[in-house]
């Protein structure tokens, strides 16, 4: 079941672009787009893996949010709310390359804006064993197949968690889910990760 939407507990940094946009100041909506245009490109390769389809789907992303932004009431932030349809359109297309059965290989090396860590380090240094083991190129190879293989669900938890960083409550409103759909989300992709990692984890030096 979806969360009860809730009112964002920290201020919106966002409020004042938004309110001048509202007011007709239409250079707002640009300078929102270049506040978060490299995180929702970001977000994007991450779960497409591809930068050329990263790149349509977050030109998508604000495409959607300007037409959508009359219903957009703040009861949640609007980076959160942002991130939501930013997501939505990446789920779209993964359905659509499975459709043309089309795949992609899941990349962790999106920048990471002002860090110069990968996601596939973020996520090697944040989660639990095997993530501290995963180094190497065999074993970096497959942790990009092994998140490539996980299910849509686990895999944008596991992301937004350990590569975004998020908290869990952050990512519940993302994907409008309980905070303990996240944690079971997340404890199942972490436990598919290792499991599929683990011979290769076994046999690395």
């Amino acid at each position: 079941m979806p969360t009860e939407p809730t009112s964002p507990t920290h201020p919106d940094a966002d409020l004042a672009l938004l309110e001048a946009f509202r007011a007709g100041d239409g250079a707002a909506f640009d300078d929102l787009v270049r506040r978060h245009e490299a995180r929702m490109l970001r977000v994007c390769h991450r779960i497409l893996g591809d930068a050329d389809a990263a790149l349509d789907a977050a030109q998508e992303t604000f495409v959607r949010a300007w037409k959508a932004l009359g219903q957009f009431n703040g009861e949640a932030l609007f980076s959160t709310w942002l991130t939501r349809i930013a997501i939505n359109q990446c789920r779209n297309e993964l359905r659509r390359r499975r459709t043309v059965k089309h795949t992609q290989p899941l990349s962790l090396d999106a920048p990471s804006g002002d860090s110069e860590t990968s996601p596939r380090d973020a996520v090697a240094a944040r989660g639990p064993d095997p993530y501290e083991e995963a180094r190497g190129r065999e074993v970096s190879a497959a942790l990009v197949i092994a998140l490539s293989e996980i299910d849509d669900e686990a895999r944008e938890v596991l992301l937004l968690r350990d590569a975004e960083d998020l908290s869990y409550e952050e990512i519940a409103e993302i994907l409008e889910v309980p905070v303990g759909t996240v944690r079971s989300r997340l404890h199942r992709a972490r436990n598919e990760v290792r499991r599929r990692l683990s011979v290769v984890l076994h046999d690395a030096p």
